[in-house]
């Protein structure tokens, strides 16, 4: 007597609403059925003339990845799905190699093709996933440099010598200990020497602005409690620089907010 041959494959399953996790579900492939075996529920059995079609799955490569089960078995839910860590294409084969694949004549009214219009294939997920894991590291890496730094504000009080200086997104890093933030502006006169890192076409006669991380040290930096203005001493030059102000409203850069109460009131 010839001795049945099964292939056996550990995994998940979904059968309607109802998910089992890896690894309390097997798929049993022989040569005259499949039965899909979860913790809990009855076994499926799958002869070759309940199969319509067999469905790849791809979610999640080696997390989320398996088969979806399509019958004409009113009885069984019509949501069924084996989750494996082995490749969906693997389990088809060893399906097609067990004579339960199109082709077979036990099986007229089975059609088992693989679709691949509702998967994604598992390389473009991989690559999908790299990027977005590299992506959140580098803005978790980002925002963490900022930590050892104390932002000076208009609470703040300082007076300090300035050394070492340098600039990152727009803001100052001075000492390795204090940042200045982007946008502090010189409000008082700017002197001959103070020229700007990025000049503008009009060079050190244009009417642009000076920055704060336009200054090159060594210089000291005095400010008071209270108060948003920051005095730089350099080059016997007394200059005052402006901390930028989180709670002032630029009447030329409304907000989302501000266009949607003149929407209102229009």
């Amino acid at each position: 007597m010839k001795e049945k041959r099964i292939i056996k494959y550990t995994g998940g399953s979904r059968i309607g609403s109802k998910n089992l996790t890896i690894p309390f579900a097997s798929l049993h492939i022989e040569e005259e059925k499949i039965e899909l075996k979860s913790t809990g529920f009855k076994t499926l059995i799958f002869k070759p003339e309940n199969l319509v079609d067999i469905e790849e799955v791809y979610f999640f490569p080696f997390i989320a990845q398996g088969i979806r089960i399509k019958h004409n078995k009113s009885e069984y839910s019509e949501n069924i799905i084996f989750w494996s860590l082995t490749t969906p294409e693997k389990i088809i084969d060893s399906i097609k190699k067990n004579s339960l694949i199109q082709g077979n004549p036990r099986s007229e009214n089975s059609s088992f093709k693989r679709n691949k219009k509702t998967s994604i294939p598992p390389i473009a997920i991989v690559s999908i996933l790299t990027l977005i894991i590299f992506g959140g590291t580098m803005i978790y890496l980002d925002s963490k440099k900022f930590d050892k730094y104390t932002s000076l504000n208009k609470d703040s009080e300082i007076q300090l010598e300035v050394n070492k200086m340098r600039v990152d997104h727009g803001s100052s890093f001075i000492n390795n200990k204090y940042l200045v933030p982007m946008g502090t502006k010189l409000v008082s006169n700017r002197p001959n020497w103070f020229e700007e890192k990025i000049q503008p076409i009009g060079a050190r006669d244009s009417d642009q602005i000076p920055y704060f991380n336009d200054l090159n040290k060594p210089f000291t930096i005095l400010k008071v409690r209270n108060s948003f203005k920051l005095k730089v001493i350099k080059n016997r030059d007394t200059l005052i620089f402006e901390l930028p102000d989180p709670d002032r409203k630029d009447p030329n850069d409304p907000t989302f907010k501000d266009v949607f109460e003149q929407l209102k009131k229009d």
